[in-house]
Parts: C-alpha cells; structure tokens; sequence
C-alpha cells in the first residue's frame, strides 16, 4: 500500500509539473546559489556531476570552476528544477543553442533538456538525491561513469554539494 501511494503522489506531482508548463508557465526563475554536486560512492577521483558536449550526465573530476559542472536550484511554473550552467554547441546539441537548459528526465535518462520544453519532467535535488516530479532518481553510474536512473524512485544515490560563484559560459 506504502508503494502505490508514493507512485500515486509522484505521478500526481509529475502530471501537476507537466501541466503548468503546458498551460503556459514556463519561465525560469533561477536561485540565488550554484552548485557542484558528488556522487557519493563515485568512482574514486571523478566524483561529481559533469555534463558532456550531447547533455549526458558523467562522473568526472570535481573542477568548481568548470561551468560543466555546476548547476542552480531554480523554479519553472512552480516545479523545483536543476539549471544547467554550462552553454551546448551547434555541433553536439543544436536544441540547446540559445537556450537555456536543464535537468530532466527523458523515460531513461537524466540529461540537459530545453527547460521550455512542455513535456519537461524536471529533475530536482531533494535531501541529497536527484529526483524527477514524476518519482525518478539517479541510483549511481555504469562502468562508463555515466549516471544511472531507477525510474521508479527506490534506489537512489546519495550526493553531496558544493555551494560555488557561478562561471561565465
């Protein structure tokens, strides 16, 4: 019964997420802190969250300086969300150019996503674990340091942050 009503409460949470985009709400409103995030359990040396040049999320060196690897807590219509710091490159992520991005999840993955993207199921951080509004979390990385994701919210990786002054991309 514990497990249909947390599936209950997230999806709720997800479709009401969903649907203020939808409906129009989509304006980020960044915080006020930047953050570095590090797995903790990571592969030894290459702890935090790094965001690659197609928006996948990898272990890597923790560089506080590096724009790749910070992200700000921030709000898109109402919903809790990840900003990405770092800019993408025509070559890599042509959605991306000119927008602003953030975390989502995608039904598989966590990654950079357009935060004005209707469908956007954003990702948060919530007491030390990336969660999306409709229940995903990141539950550690495969043996090519890439994130991993447990869609159902059971198995979730423990992190720590940083608080860092935001790079310039």
């Amino acid at each position: 019964m514990k497990l249909f009503t947390s599936l209950l409460f997230a999806a709720s949470a997800s479709a009401a997420a969903i649907t203020s985009r939808q409906n129009g709400q989509s304006t980020l409103q960044k915080g006020a802190q930047t953050l570095v995030l590090k797995e903790v359990g990571g592969i030894p040396g290459n702890e935090c969250l790094t965001f690659r040049n197609n928006g996948e999320i990898v272990d890597a060196a923790c560089v506080n300086t590096a724009a790749d690897r910070q992200l700000t807590p921030s709000t898109i219509g109402g919903a809790n969300v990840l900003a990405v710091q770092r800019s993408f490159s025509n070559g890599f992520r042509p959605d991306l150019v000119n927008a602003q991005a953030c975390v989502g999840f995608n039904g598989t993955h966590f990654k950079a996503l357009d935060c004005a993207d209707r469908n956007l199921d954003p990702v948060s951080l919530q007491n030390g674990k990336l969660v999306s509004a409709s229940g995903a979390c990141q539950s550690g990385h495969d043996n090519a340091a890439q994130i991993t994701v447990d869609p159902s919210g059971q198995k979730c990786a423990q992190l720590t942050s940083t608080r860092v002054q935001a790079t310039a991309t």
